[in-house]
């Protein structure tokens, strides 16, 4: 039997950080890898951002005396589903719209126009808006 292929869509870049810091959109697509096999990441919109490599991300929030450092990392994230084997690929006009190129994304990011992403669709068996 064939893996069933995923392609998860995400074009919503922040959902907020208290809520999600234990189960965010990106760790949700290392979870249907695990149970589906073959996933692929396309980030659209303003979350392209999550793959524009940084090195001075702190997700760290304060509330009065209360530090919450648990929050997500989407930089690693997007790190981690590279290594762990998942094509993750960004629309390159949204990216640039939002003033990065393709040399600002984390490397083993695939930078794509708009209508190549779109033209990918139809080799997954599902197409997820995550």
């Amino acid at each position: 039997m064939s893996e069933y292929r995923v392609l998860g869509v995400i074009d919503r870049a922040y959902r907020g950080a208290v809520e999600v810091q234990f189960f965010d959109a990106l760790y949700g697509i290392l979870d249907f890898r695990a149970q589906l096999g073959a996933v692929a990441l396309a980030l659209r919109g303003a979350a392209v951002t999550l793959a524009v490599d940084e090195d001075i991300y702190q997700p760290v929030v304060e509330f009065g005396p209360v530090r919450m450092d648990t929050l997500p990392d989407y930089r690693t994230s997007v790190r981690q589903l590279i290594t762990e084997g998942v094509p993750v690929m960004v629309d390159e006009p949204d990216l640039r719209a939002l003033g990065f190129g393709p040399d600002d994304v984390v490397p083993g990011v695939e930078v794509l126009d708009t209508n190549e992403l779109a033209a990918r669709w139809p080799e997954y068996d599902g197409v997820w808006f995550v």
